[in-house]
């Protein structure tokens, strides 16, 4: 069969860790790249993040499928002279040190353009690459706070809260994807390379464009827009109910028994919704302790009101349409064995028949990527300590 990927032929090196950077390598990879990923000697600390299975994690499953891993010790001149080699040829160089870390290693971007000037070179960072708090710690928790994501997503007593998920590394590794396919597009009629500067600040400020429009035009703090759209306690959980016209308000107060809701002057409207939530939700949420979440959430869509039940991952992996549509293949992993891996909407399914979802161990690929690369075998001996991965 042929292979038809749009990003055959492409080599990337992924020197990136933690979830951003691998998050976009992989995408190259399920796109037909061909991703080395370069490890320290004790791995990407990625590997150790949440529950340990082997040398992986469940994040080091999703975010380094597809790659081939080698083990480079950047502290001896000599494995830095082969990364240097690795980058040389590469079209694509991933990574997330601090500001300044990878150039004093000789492998900043005005460096390596010199011997390879179509190189496309991602650099993925809490804050930029300048500024004054480019030097400054950041991890996607530490951006919700910043960016003023957390108080877009209240609790019911009004207390900000952080997103339960790595939303912002997750959506940083998706504008990375992005902005380096760009770069490769523009190289066909240039072949010059790029400098690419992608930072968590600045994604998650992206994806909150309208709120932030709307902080600086609304006096005080911007109104919540879909009042009383949110999580309410059933009597057996949680269900969701959200909305984005009047007529579904009306729905809403007709499926809980209070139609006189909907022409009360407090709440027919969404600005006044979002005036007068404190008001608003308590009463709501009574209402909704009296059934079962199944039960809200059949009514509500009989009622044409955007609902679901609130479903754990589990809930996901059995619903009958999730299995319906394969969404997540299960996909045999070293140490792991067989789980479930979400597809990547538009990209090549996942399967066991295919490397493109298999994700390496630590330094699987050393010997492999090194012969190619045109080391001798005493070489790849000296570099390993005397046995190639």
């Amino acid at each position: 069969m042929t292979d038809h990927s749009p990003l055959k032929g492409i080599r990337v090196v992924d020197m990136s860790q933690g979830i951003a950077g691998p998050h976009c390598g992989m995408l190259l990879a399920l796109h037909g790249a061909e991703v080395v990923k370069l490890e320290p000697p004790s791995g990407d600390w990625m590997r150790a993040i949440g529950v340990r299975y082997g040398t992986q994690t469940s994040h080091s499953a999703n975010y380094n499928r597809g790659k081939k891993s080698i083990v480079l010790d950047l502290k001896d001149p000599k494995g830095l002279a082969v990364a240097r080699r690795l980058v040389d040829r590469a079209d694509v160089f991933l990574e997330n040190f601090r500001p300044g870390a990878v150039a004093r290693l000789g492998l900043g971007y005005d460096e390596v353009k010199k011997t390879n000037p179509g190189l496309v070179y991602l650099s993925i960072s809490g804050f930029g690459q300048t500024g004054p708090y480019r030097d400054r710690p950041c991890t996607d928790t530490v951006a919700q706070a910043f960016s003023g994501m957390m108080t877009m997503n209240r609790a019911m007593d009004d207390t900000p809260v952080k997103a339960g998920v790595f939303m912002i590394d997750a959506i940083t590794g998706l504008y990375g994807f992005q902005a380096v396919s760009m770069a490769l597009y523009g190289r066909r009629e240039t072949g010059a390379g790029r400098y690419l500067d992608v930072s968590l600040m600045q994604s998650i400020a992206a994806i909150m464009s309208p709120h932030i429009t709307d902080a600086y035009l609304q006096e005080g703090p911007p109104r919540p827009p879909n009042v009383p759209g949110g999580v309410y306690q059933s009597k057996d959980g949680h269900v969701l109910v959200t909305l984005l016209n009047e007529r579904q308000f009306q729905g809403i107060c007709r499926v809980i028994g209070m139609p006189e809701l909907a022409e009360d002057e407090r709440f027919n409207s969404f600005e006044r919704r979002a005036d007068n939530r404190h008001i608003l939700l308590p009463i709501l949420q009574e209402v909704f302790l009296t059934q079962t979440s199944d039960y809200w959430a059949d009514h509500m869509r009989e009622a044409d009101v955007l609902t679901s039940r609130v479903n754990g991952p589990r809930d996901w992996l059995s619903d009958p349409h999730v299995q319906a549509v394969n969404a997540a293949p299960m996909v045999t992993q070293p140490d792991l064995g067989p789980i479930p891996v979400p597809n990547i909407p538009a990209a090549m399914p996942g399967g066991d028949d295919d490397p493109r979802h298999r994700l390496p161990e630590i330094g699987e690929h050393t010997e492999q990527v090194l012969a190619e690369l045109g080391l001798s075998g005493d070489e790849i001996a000296a570099l390993t300590g005397g046995k190639a991965a």
